[in-house]
């Protein structure tokens, strides 16, 4: 799991995702507009979900910037978050399938902690779904 995913603004949102579960088998990237950040925790964000075709900039409704995000490891949950929002205006969440099949967010602060590998290796030691990344 020593892959880096470099995230730009012409990046295509289906692409980050394949490469991000690619990278964390047992975690998934979703991106939402902004508009889903009143709703974290509260109610169901599928309305505001980011297409697969579009890409990142595209999805901007503001005009953050344009630098990259990179995505490893070593980063936390809400670090990487919090600098989606910060860098292209975009609501991100990790989020995962449970042993059960239940699809889940990460919402818990001691989850928000957790960097990608350590909440990826929790994920396969509690027998979460693997390679899901749609």
């Amino acid at each position: 799991m020593a892959a880096i995913i470099n995230v730009s603004a012409d990046m295509r949102v289906g692409e980050l995702m394949k490469l991000f579960n690619q990278t964390f088998e047992y975690l998934r990237l979703r991106l939402y507009t902004s508009e889903a950040r009143l709703y974290i925790g509260h109610d169901n964000l599928t309305p505001y979900r980011v297409d697969v075709e579009t890409t990142i900039a595209d999805a901007r409704v503001d005009n953050k910037s344009e630098g990259v995000i990179s995505i490893e490891g070593t980063k936390s949950i809400k670090a990487l978050e919090q600098e989606f929002y910060d860098k292209f205006g975009l609501v991100a969440q990790v989020c995962f399938t449970a042993a059960d099949g239940n699809s889940i967010y990460t919402y818990s602060s001691e989850q928000d902690a957790m960097t990608l590998a350590q909440f990826n290796d929790k994920c396969a030691a509690e027998g979460c779904v693997k390679g899901e990344w749609k």
